[in-house]
């Protein structure tokens, strides 16, 4: 039996809208397609197969090509589902063509740095895509990180290394970029504003880095939500940045 393609998503602001895109792309072009997550996602609206049995994930995609599989999470009202377990995995996915994972949590928020069992992705994964979510750009990391306290961390430690290399300066066309949205922080301990360069570095840190010395797949950066050509020349820029060579702008609009 022919293996599947196994694609991960990681990070925070549009996993799950991802995954969905990707796997109705996928059926558009008559492939079949599971999604699951390794950690909790949100309850799908259909295409659920909530019995954490292979076998009956297994029918699903035989009948319709198309299956989310996981098992309910908590015990009152069920928004979420989680991971069915390894081997509803490996032989559900044996019948697929395409496997998605969504294999972090963010807690609906758009940026994230995430602790040391984060985030969970399979060993066969063949693509990572390591996703951040521009909204975040410019509000209160308070309210809009997740794990802010380990991103304080990160920063402070990445900003006190980029001015011993005096590296803090914006990439080509960064005139194009508010300066209050790019500068570093002069005090991580008091970060109020999320700029472009704490989100750049929070990728790199959080998941580039730590995932391409983990993975032989490639992990590409995704900037999600750059819903404007403003946050789409800021998402280049940060590419630019960060010396991405490869990398997806993507948007949340119709």
């Amino acid at each position: 039996m022919k293996k599947p393609f196994h694609i991960a998503a990681v990070g925070s602001g549009g996993k799950t809208t991802l995954l969905y895109t990707l796997a109705r792309e996928a059926r558009e072009r008559g492939l079949s397609v599971l999604l699951l997550p390794t950690t909790h996602m949100q309850l799908p609206e259909r295409d659920g197969v909530l019995t954490g049995r292979a076998e009956d994930v297994i029918e699903k995609l035989k009948k319709d090509g198309f299956a989310v599989a996981g098992v309910p999470v908590g015990s009152s009202e069920i928004k979420k589902i989680g991971f069915p377990g390894w081997e509803t995995y490996e032989k559900a996915g044996a019948f697929a063509d395409l496997v998605l994972v969504e294999a972090d949590g963010s807690r609906r928020l758009p940026l994230k740095y995430p602790n040391a069992t984060e985030p969970v992705v399979p060993e066969d994964t063949d693509l990572i895509l390591a996703v951040t979510g521009l909204s975040a750009l410019g509000k209160d990391p308070a309210k809009f990180c997740h794990r802010k306290e380990l991103a304080v961390e990160a920063l402070a430690k990445a900003y006190s290394l980029l001015s011993a290399l005096s590296t803090c300066e914006p990439p080509t066309g960064h005139q194009k970029i508010p300066s209050a949205l790019w500068e570093p922080l002069s005090s991580p301990q008091d970060w109020q504003t999320i700029t472009a360069q704490d989100m750049a570095l929070l990728q790199n840190l959080g998941y580039l880095v730590p995932l391409r010395s983990r993975f032989p797949a490639p992990v590409i950066p995704v900037w999600n939500q750059a819903d404007t050509p403003e946050l789409q020349e800021t998402a280049l820029f940060m590419l630019e940045f960060l010396d991405e060579k490869k990398g997806l702008v993507t948007c949340t609009l119709a």
